[in-house]
């Protein structure tokens, strides 16, 4: 069988992005250069025109390096069609033609072209997806996209496009990710003149034929009667245009209905109609949901369960569970393993075959934490996959599980999930003040080389100044007694108790503004903090996102705002004014929580002066490494012993608890399970898969408690507006490829 190269792909792709005449001028000499991530140029140029048949297309030239490619493209009132190919020697000719863009473009529509030439076999489902402005060398355009995925390529892996162009001026930029890879082509250069309309022969000298409903034979539309069978044909049927699959249903706004599940332990929402099911249906000690389309063409399964020796991270979990779903589905393969860094949450594409022989595919998600193991598996038959996606992406979204119920979870988090109001002052942007200040000079004042005593921490310094702290949380002060100007970095956990520990923090969760006079005011030198501005963090630190959205997915409610504040030095009595990046997290039930805190402070008629000097010496701080994986393997030693005695206060307050635990079979096989019973819900989990699958969530808080920002109505569920546009290879993940790993838990067998 003939295999298409990545490279051949590629040019076809490339050559395809073209739509109507005004967003691909069909004139010839009309030139296209663009400027790839690769480092390679390429050039697209209509050529000429020829005959396809009876149509008239004009012939777009695609060089790529030392690669040509043709491309025969018309328009008709239905879209831009592809009639025929010719690359690297080979010719497909498209019956019926591969629609590019659906015309007219409206978001949210979606087709599918089903391609097979020489033996092999190519399925390609578009959607219009919308409208944005792009910057390019060429200049700014105001574009539409189009998102395309083609599978079925023998021996090569998906292809994912995100085309766009613009009116008058055609294809701007192509998006191409395949194999954990991808490929930026932005215009660069263009030459290009108004379109002229490619002219369509008429047909009227070949005779339209249907087929004949008694006998089946082919018969002119206006005969009266079949020449064969003599059938009546005064009310012909149209013949279908062969090949040509239904379109699926455009994803649009979903109707969902809350469901509760009789024991409290889970809430969702879902699409009416669709049937819920769950309990204990994998086995002793587990909790799963199913959430199926009545007529079982899709579902979404989640699967809870405690830790295990046996279960070291989540790879580990997906190959358990990937055997385990062999034994139902013996065909089933799993590619593109791709997990986080530190193991914690792993995603797989699955396809398999159902009991009734049809083609199913889908997406794995496999989290592991210190307390729980959590599945999300999304599956459906091939031939729905697409449409479905959309609707499956935000039932995962929304599921929320606790153990002890959601309900007694969201009683206990409305103390927690109420948010501070923001403090009135001046209108300014804090966002706007941290750019301004990275790029004026400030103060211009020495700096050299420091590091923490235990060499957790390197920096620059002010000179004359000195640096204090451990364990990578550090401060630096123009004077140890004094303490007018510095900045610094700590973060804390948190363990309320009935008892105050002299030095010690011991409060209820607190959101940052609140936090943050409790860290500052904890010490002897600060007191009166007054709030004057503050904003949510990720609109003037955008790095900040992956961290934030590594936390919800393991199950945080995190809230993180830069908060500018006015406070007292207390050795001088100066009025000075800070700038902090707060991040206050929790799980819900527990009472265990943490703050973070990254800031600077100077006398109040100074702060702007002295922030870009301080900005530079943020850049400057590197974290050992070394001392970091030791520090890691001693937190977890940490964490064991407060597991314990977490248990025994539990245990202690609670005999009632003890003895539903001695009730739950295998509960000795966790030595979390305790902390597994208090568990946090899973609306952060779900989200991530969500934005995973290709959406932008909107997320409710973790206790579903308030609506997501942005909602006109007081529905407490995350909104989920999906794109299509995959993030897997967004380089927050890693792909597992070892052979170790391969034969240990990927291989398929």
């Amino acid at each position: 069988m003939r295999t298409i190269g990545v490279a051949t792909v590629l040019s076809i792709l490339l050559c395809s992005i073209g739509v109507a005449a005004d967003y691909l001028p069909l004139k010839e000499g009309n030139q296209w250069t663009f400027a790839m991530s690769n480092g390679v140029q390429t050039t697209m140029k209509i050529v000429g025109f020829a005959d396809v048949g009876t149509v008239r297309c004009a012939i777009a030239e695609t060089t790529l390096g030392p690669q040509k490619s043709l491309e025969y493209i018309a328009v008709d009132p239905e879209g831009v069609k592809t009639y025929l190919g010719k690359v690297q020697g080979q010719e497909f000719r498209y019956d019926p033609p591969v629609v590019r863009i659906k015309l007219p473009y409206q978001e949210g529509d979606s087709w599918t072209a089903a391609v097979s030439q020489s033996g092999a076999s190519m399925t390609t489902t578009f959607q219009s997806i919308g409208k944005e402005r792009i910057e390019t060398p060429a200049g700014a355009f105001d574009c539409i996209k189009v998102y395309s995925i083609t599978n079925g390529v023998a021996g090569q892996p998906s292809v994912v496009s995100i085309s766009s162009y613009a009116d008058g001026i055609g294809p701007v930029r192509q998006i191409i990710r395949t194999s954990g890879q991808q490929v930026t082509a932005t215009l660069a250069a263009l030459n290009v003149q108004p379109a002229q309309k490619p002219q369509t022969k008429p047909r009227s000298q070949v005779p339209k034929k249907v087929p004949c409903p008694k006998c089946g034979a082919p018969v002119d539309a206006n005969a009266k009667v079949c020449p064969r069978c003599g059938q009546s044909m005064t009310a012909p049927v149209a013949a279908p245009e062969p090949n040509r699959p239904a379109a699926p249903t455009p994803a649009g706004p979903l109707s969902l209905e809350k469901y509760q599940s009789p024991d409290g332990k889970v809430v969702l929402y879902k699409p009416k109609g669709w049937n819920v099911a769950q309990g204990d249906m994998f086995g002793p000690s587990t909790y799963g949901v199913t959430v199926m389309e009545p007529q079982e063409n899709a579902v979404v399964l989640f699967i809870t369960f405690p830790v295990s020796d046996q279960i070291k991270d989540s790879v580990v979990l997906a190959a358990k569970c990937i055997a385990a779903l062999r034994a139902r589905y013996p065909d089933l393969v799993a590619t593109s393993v791709n997990s986080t860094s530190e193991r914690e949450r792993t995603m797989a594409n699955l396809t398999l075959t159902t009991p009734e022989g049809e083609k199913g595919a889908g997406h794995g998600y496999f989290f592991h934490t210190s307390n729980a193991n959590s599945v999300y598996l999304l599956l459906a038959k091939v031939k729905v996959w697409n449409a479905l996606r959309p609707t499956l992406t935000t039932v995962a979204a929304n599921l929320a599980y606790a153990p002890q119920g959601v309900a007694a979870v969201q009683q206990e988090g409305r103390p927690s999930a109420q948010q501070a109001p923001a403090a009135a002052g001046p209108a300014f942007s804090l966002a706007a003040m941290l750019k301004r200040a990275a790029q004026e000079p400030g103060k211009q004042v020495p700096l050299q080389p420091a590091a923490l005593s235990d060499q957790s921490v390197s920096l620059q310094i002010p000179e004359g100044w000195a640096l204090e702290g451990q364990r990578a949380q550090y401060a630096v002060v123009n004077d140890t007694q004094k303490r007018t100007h510095g900045l610094g970095s700590l973060w804390l956990t948190i363990m309320p108790t009935q008892g105050s520990v002299p030095g010690v923090i011991n409060a209820p969760y607190q959101a940052p503004p609140q936090a943050l006079k409790l860290v500052l005011e904890s010490g002897k030198s600060t007191r009166d903090m007054q709030v004057i501005g503050e904003c949510p963090v990720l609109q003037a630190v955008p790095e900040l996102s992956q961290l934030i959205q590594q936390m919800q997915g393991q199950g945080f409610q995190v809230d993180a705002r830069l908060i500018q504040v006015k406070l007292r030095n207390v050795p001088t009595g100066v009025t000075c004014r800070g700038l902090f990046c707060v991040m206050c997290s929790i799980k819900s039930i527990s009472p265990v929580w943490q703050v973070s805190v990254q800031g600077s402070w100077a006398p109040d008629g100074e702060y702007e002066q002295w922030l870009p000097l301080y900005l530079r010496v943020e850049k400057t701080v590197q974290v050992n490494q070394q001392w970091m994986g030791q520090e890691l393997q001693n937190q977890a030693v940490r964490q064991q012993q407060l597991n314990r005695n977490l248990q025994k206060s539990i245990a202690e307050s609670n005999r009632a608890f003890d003895h539903y635990m001695n009730t739950v079979k295998d509960g000795e096989r966790s030595r979390d399970y305790t902390s597994h019973i208090w568990s946090q819900t899973t609306l952060g989990q779900g989200a991530w898969v969500a934005q995973n699958e290709g959406a932008k969530v909107y997320q409710t808080d973790s206790w579903g408690i308030e609506g997501p920002d942005g909602r006109i109505d007081s529905k407490a569920y995350n909104t989920a507006n999906f794109t299509g546009e995959n993030p897997w290879t967004g380089g927050q993940l890693e792909l597992v490829d070892t052979r170790a790993e391969y034969e240990k838990y990927i291989a398929n067998r």
